[in-house]
C-alpha cells in the first residue's frame, strides 16, 4: 500500500484577536446578552400591543374593514347570478 503526500507551500497567517478569539465563558456571555435582548424585545412588543392604537392606524383598519366588508357583498352577489 503506498501513499502520497503533497504539500503545496501555502502559507496562512494565524489570527487570534479579540473579536475571533473564544472560550466557553464568552460564549455563555453573549448567549446570556442574547437572550436578555430577546426577552426585552419580547417585552416591548407586549407592550406596544397593549396600548391603544393610534388615529392612523384607526383609520386603516376602518377602511379595510369597509373594503372587506364591500368585497364580500361583491362576491356573495356573484355566486348567487
Amino acid at each position: 500500500m503506498e501513499a502520497s503526500v503533497a504539500i503545496d507551500g501555502s502559507k496562512f497567517k494565524a489570527v487570534n484577536t479579540r473579536d475571533k478569539n473564544f472560550t466557553k465563558g464568552k460564549v455563555e456571555r453573549r448567549r446570556q446578552r442574547l437572550e436578555e435582548s430577546v426577552s426585552r424585545y419580547l417585552a416591548q412588543l407586549d407592550t406596544a400591543d397593549l396600548q391603544e392604537p393610534s388615529e392612523t392606524l384607526a383609520a386603516k383598519t376602518a377602511h379595510l374593514k369597509e373594503k372587506f366588508t364591500k368585497l364580500k357583498k361583491s362576491c356573495d352577489l356573484s355566486l348567487r347570478a
